[in-house]
């Protein structure tokens, strides 16, 4: 895949400094967060994925560059529609999770 391909990542909690979320075309595709000391980076889509789609990194920056790197090898090497069942996957839960929430009453406490 030669063609830019342009991910983006926003915080995942907006009191907590050091743990991001990574969407690529509307979708959630990563998370990028410091743990102590170190920095991990994990790609998380709903499909099987190879060890070397998650590791470690010494900084926030370079956490977001492995990551884009290993998502630029994984849409290269995963066939589109097998990536579209993953998002249909993940359009699924979403609207299950709409349904839950919806489905709750409202709890009043006394």
């Amino acid at each position: 895949m030669s063609a830019k391909i342009t991910i983006s990542a926003k915080l995942r909690w907006p009191d907590v400094k050091d743990d991001y979320v990574l969407e690529f075309d509307g979708h959630s595709i990563g998370r990028v967060r410091l743990d102590g000391t170190r920095w991990i980076w994990s790609i998380i889509i709903p499909m099987a994925l190879p060890e070397w789609a998650e590791g470690t990194a010494a900084n926030r920056d370079e956490s977001f560059k492995t990551l884009a790197a290993a998502w630029r090898r994984l849409l290269a090497q995963t066939d589109p529609g097998r990536l579209q069942r993953a998002w249909d996957m993940e359009k699924a839960f979403e609207a299950r999770q709409r349904r839950t929430a919806a489905a709750k009453p409202d709890q009043v406490q006394t």
